[in-house]
């Protein structure tokens, strides 16, 4: 099921990317990677991927909601499922939600959040769970 789908992690944390990386391909996934917002758009430009593993806090604290809400709003895209990883729960908790005030109002333009670290079964676990969603609803 999972042979060749093509995942783009999207992460500033080189040490997660390369994890994430070995978690992904190991289970057979074509891997390609960005470290911030703008390099993942123009990969996405360039190779429509199957799935975006999606770090929320990049160069600015809501680049990755940034880059997700961009993607939601253009129809060539949208179909894309993002997971977005993040320890945002934690960063909200701390600022507190004005710092994040643009985007609380938004549809959320991700199909899961899975909180750092990650846990390499959890992820697969989820992404098992993404590709049986849509393979149910084509």
């Amino acid at each position: 099921m999972s042979a060749g789908k093509d995942i783009l992690v999207i992460d500033d944390d080189r040490d997660l990317v390369d994890t994430l990386r070995i978690v992904l391909e190991s289970q057979a996934y074509a891997v390609r990677t960005a470290y911030d917002g703008q390099d993942g758009f123009r990969r996405i430009q360039e190779k429509k991927p199957d799935l975006i593993i999606l770090d929320v806090m990049m160069a600015t604290v809501t680049e990755g909601f940034d880059l997700a809400c961009k993607l939601n709003n253009r129809p060539e895209y949208r179909d894309i499922p993002i997971i977005m990883v993040t320890s945002f729960p934690k960063v909200m908790a701390e600022t507190g939600p004005d710092t994040f005030q643009h985007i609380l109002g938004e549809d959320w333009p991700v199909s899961v959040f899975i909180e750092k670290p990650v846990d390499p079964e959890k992820l697969l676990t989820t992404i098992e769970d993404i590709w049986k969603e849509k393979d149910e609803t084509l």
